[in-house]
């Protein structure tokens, strides 16, 4: 699957396929004429042996599909304010990763602490070499196997940490709006988390709060 995209539109690795997950990228038609358009299509639609079949879009269309999205999370703010207010609310409860962190960081320790006596005993007394490098590797093998969880859980603590404030975000912007009447780019940017392009022409609309619209 190929997730490469390019150019610094605000469509820019928002838009995917529907059948391959790949990122829509733009293209201008028609760039020397009155009739000049930007459309977005799949990276490689027409590259190697399977063949996508999502439609292009040209940017006034998704400009007025996210317009009639936005408008529709609108219909039942209360209700998504408190959806959003819970997915927050776990999110930022990290007790669980806290407390694995904090006994892995004890592992980390004891094993540091081994390790040096292991290497201090076979500088002092003479050992079977084997029998040493077998200890030895364990103890190595123990380090770092608890350094490897301890940051699998500091990355998905982070990642926690920034869709908590992402939807923050998203809860404000949505709070203090009324249903728009024309594109804002700011409010995109904001509260789009991803555009899914299917094959029969329906566009997902996945905003910042979990929340999807089809239109």
């Amino acid at each position: 699957m190929s997730r490469q995209y390019s150019g610094k539109s605000l469509f820019s690795s928002r838009i995917i396929c529907g059948d391959c997950g790949s990122f829509f990228d733009s293209k201008v038609w028609n760039s020397t004429s009155k009739y000049r358009r930007v459309i977005w299509q799949r990276n490689e639609k027409f590259k190697g042996e399977h063949k996508c079949e999502t439609p292009h879009l040209d940017e006034e269309t998704v400009k007025a599909e996210f317009v009639d999205a936005f408008n529709a999370i609108l219909t039942d703010k209360d209700s998504l304010l408190e959806d959003c207010r819970l997915m927050q609310s776990a999110l930022t409860d990290c007790s669980g990763i806290d407390t694995e962190i904090g006994q892995l960081l004890e592992e980390i320790d004891v094993v540091t602490e081994l390790t040096k006596r292991c290497i201090a005993e076979n500088s002092k007394t003479a050992q079977n070499q084997e029998e040493y490098t077998a200890r030895y590797n364990g103890f190595v093998e123990r380090y770092e196997k608890a350094k490897a969880r301890g940051e699998e859980l500091r990355s998905t603590k982070a990642a926690r940490d920034a869709q908590a404030d992402a939807t923050g975000a998203f809860m404000f912007e949505v709070q203090e709006l009324n249903p728009l009447t024309e594109f804002d780019e700011k409010l995109w940017l904001t509260v789009i988390d991803m555009v899914t392009v299917h094959a029969d022409g329906r566009i997902t609309f996945k905003f910042q709060g979990g929340t999807e619209i089809n239109v």
